[in-house]
């Protein structure tokens, strides 16, 4: 389409939010919102100060919550692409676990100090964040289904998503031990004093899964098992949301069966050079 073929800027406007008002339901707009809306306040509050700084306040750099506040709006941000970007073919539903992923891990982790002040929660967003990868493997598998007009059974795709998953597992691992490595952060905890200084001195917050002898607390082994913590919790949680999706694999069943849809386009396409040809 050329420029001069172009609708009007406010008609284009107009066109994308109907497109948003149509394609989501209000309970899930309205549950994406109030996430939202409480990622805003928490951003106002890191640069002025509206709270006065209390105990559960943990130190969240206002760009982290803004990058991730951002996030949040990934369904609106892909439905500005082209229409033949494979990411326009995800559904809302896939924001329904990322917005609420930024969430627990911004507000909830960083913000309210989380990590530190409730046990095991830093363990427990591991698990949801390489289920949460798992989930976005099976919507982009899908979505590229889709792009390409490809059929595949569901248990291959399900299988690419749980491979998928642990990818993006294995690269925070990766990003967490070069951060520290060459850039002098400490995300591995390889300082045992100063984790525990950030812990408030309370030892059975620094979130271990696995049990560690005294030894191996002082003794160096600390880094190595908070990465292998996440590791294990990483498993668990990617693995779960394959097992739920082999039994639900809710986009290749149903009205949102894309097997099914691209089947009929092909068969449209086919029938419609037929046609053409005689």
């Amino acid at each position: 389409m050329t420029n001069e073929n172009r609708p009007p800027v406010k008609e284009r406007i107009r066109n994308y939010f109907r497109h948003i008002f149509d394609t989501v339901p209000k309970w899930q707009l309205i549950f994406w919102w109030i996430l939202r809306l409480a990622m805003i306040f928490a951003l106002i509050d890191t640069v002025f100060g509206i709270i006065p700084k209390a105990s559960y306040k943990g130190s969240n750099p206002p760009a982290q919550i803004f990058a991730n506040l951002v996030g949040m709006f990934g369904y609106e941000i892909v439905q500005l692409l082209p229409k033949k970007n494979r990411l326009r073919f995800f559904t809302p539903t896939f924001q329904n676990v990322s917005a609420l992923g930024f969430f627990l891990g911004s507000f909830g982790g960083a913000y309210l100090n989380l990590y530190y002040a409730l046990p095991m929660f830093d363990k427990i967003l591991h698990a949801y964040g390489t289920a949460e990868a798992v989930y976005i493997g099976y919507e982009y598998l899908s979505a590229t289904q889709l792009k390409f007009k490809k059929t595949a059974p569901h248990q291959i795709v399900t299988l690419g998503a749980l491979g998928f998953g642990f990818v993006l597992a294995n690269a925070w691992e990766l990003f967490e031990f070069i951060y520290d490595q060459f850039f002098g952060g400490d995300a591995q905890h390889w300082n045992y004093q100063n984790a525990l200084e950030q812990a408030g001195g309370i030892r059975d917050s620094i979130f271990q899964m696995i049990p560690l002898t005294e030894e191996m607390w002082e003794g160096g082994r600390f880094a190595l098992m908070d990465t292998m913590n996440d590791i294990v919790l990483n498993f668990i949680g990617g693995f779960l949301m394959y097992i739920i999706l082999v039994i639900y694999p809710y986009r290749h069943r149903g009205k949102n069966d894309v097997n099914a849809l691209i089947e009929r386009q092909n068969a449209a396409e086919i029938s419609a050079e037929a046609d053409f040809s005689e």
